[in-house]
């Protein structure tokens, strides 16, 4: 009870330290994000704002372009553009993970594996704080991944994984394992779940959320398995924070393994 009350607590500051970001920020003709970016694609950050618009219109109609029916036309959405590099570094900008760092305030060092990584928003954040635990990034061969290379190209301790079927391709055990915003784009949510209880050590933390609202990229195969899947974390995780099949918002679970 104790550790969800902190939890509850540590992602209130998450929520109210973005709103005062986001606020701030206004006064930024060229916010960190647009700065960054810059530096990757060699503009300046004013053109990465124009950019990113104008991209955004375009990827709106990139899922019905193609039939997205076998894996490798689901794969391939995410290959056809940059826009995702440009949206996932614009969408986290100003986040900050304090519920997610408690978990590596109580170790000294671990793994932690952030899977669908994309940009590494997570990974971004904690290891300017975490310097001596080791990160694992996991996504498909495409353009976020290829930036997420150039992003932790100065440390070390950041090692990758590239998905490239349904089975994941995990091999390390991990302290702590983060999925966020992933499974409902996954045709095959309870493959990756049991990977993951797999590969997570004992006393192991599991974050993760899961959309309940298919359409579009958030697949109708996946949202049929989401009640199985939950119902296996229930069984195999000790759940802090479960994610209620009922509920038709996206969820926010922590499952800590016994």
């Amino acid at each position: 009870m104790i550790l969800k009350l902190l939890i509850l607590l540590l992602r209130f500051l998450n929520l109210t330290y973005y709103h005062f970001a986001e606020l701030l920020e206004k006064f930024n003709p060229s916010p960190a994000w647009s700065k960054e970016l810059g530096l990757y694609f060699h503009t300046d950050p004013q053109q990465i704002i124009k950019a990113y618009h104008l991209k955004r219109s375009q990827a709106a109609k990139l899922w019905t372009k193609s039939k997205r029916q076998k894996i490798s036309q689901i794969f391939s959405f995410y290959s056809e553009t940059d826009y995702w590099v440009y949206r996932q570094t614009y969408f986290n900008r100003l986040k900050i993970f304090l519920d997610i760092a408690l978990g590596l305030i109580l170790k000294p060092s671990g793994k932690v594996c952030e899977y669908g990584a994309g940009v590494g928003p997570v990974t971004h954040w904690l290891i300017k704080y975490f310097k001596a635990w080791r990160y694992h990034l996991v996504d498909l061969d495409c353009p976020v991944l290829t930036f997420s290379r150039w992003r932790f190209r100065n440390y070390p301790q950041v090692s990758f994984g590239v998905v490239k079927s349904l089975t994941p391709p995990l091999k390390d055990n991990f302290d702590i394992i983060i999925c966020k915003q992933v499974l409902e784009h996954v045709p095959n949510p309870l493959t990756i779940i049991k990977s993951f209880v797999k590969h997570l050590k004992p006393g192991g933390w599991i974050f993760l959320d899961y959309v309940n609202d298919p359409g579009q990229e958030n697949l109708i195969a996946s949202a049929k398995n989401r009640r199985q899947v939950l119902k296996y974390l229930d069984i195999k995780l000790q759940p802090i924070l479960r994610i209620n099949p009922e509920n038709p918002k996206e969820g926010y679970g922590l499952y800590i393994k016994k």
